[in-house]
């Protein structure tokens, strides 16, 4: 991070510094400024005290105990469903709460599948009418886009095989500029913090 002159160090120069990466300018601030040498060499001193702390290793055997007194459950085993079962009818509130919503379910597709034999004509009707305004809807955009003065300029590129070709590389060349910047995005820094390992 630059940083202009008569200005104070950051935070980020300061990690800088220790990682021997400040920049000339910030250089030179701290070169002549008491007040941000002296709190560098505190970070220095910081990162020093934490470089020394000895490394705390858990006890042999650690992962295993912890381990063995996790409990995962299984989504899959005949158990859940037993469980769930065994919860469902556990008291006659619940038992008649489940009935209930069992029979909504089985009443209502029991009464639309009814209704939908008796009723062809209607769901023919329904369905003809529905796809007669889709049509139209399609119709009337398409009418609306060819009035557009945009395109006959449009509909003259389409004579071009040439114009055709030069806009799908430009459109595959910027497809893949997209997914190399999301590729390095998501990728990992290269560049290592000062004292973040410690």
């Amino acid at each position: 991070m630059n940083t202009v002159s008569g200005q104070h160090l950051s935070p980020d120069d300061f990690d800088a510094w220790l990682a021997g990466a400040l920049a000339p300018d910030a250089r030179n601030h701290l070169d002549h400024c008491a007040e941000c040498r002296q709190q560098a060499e505190a970070e220095r001193g910081i990162v020093t005290l934490l470089a020394s702390l000895p490394l705390l290793v858990p006890a042999p055997g650690f992962a295993d105990r912890v381990m063995q007194s996790v409990t995962l459950p299984d989504p899959f085993s005949l158990r859940s469903l037993t469980s769930a079962r065994r919860k469902l009818l556990a008291t006659p509130k619940a038992a008649a709460f489940a009935a209930t919503i069992a029979l909504l379910l089985v009443g209502s597709m029991t009464a639309s599948i009814v209704w939908s034999l008796g009723h062809r004509e209607t769901l023919m009707a329904v369905g003809s009418w529905v796809a007669q305004a889709g049509w139209v809807a399609v119709r009337g955009v398409a009418s609306n886009l060819m009035e557009q003065p945009w395109f006959a300029a449009l509909r003259g590129s389409l004579e071009h095989p040439a114009r055709w070709g030069a806009v799908s590389a430009l459109a595959s060349f910027a497809y893949v500029l997209g997914v190399l910047a999301f590729r390095r995005l998501l990728s990992l820094p290269t560049q290592q913090v000062a004292h973040a390992g410690l």
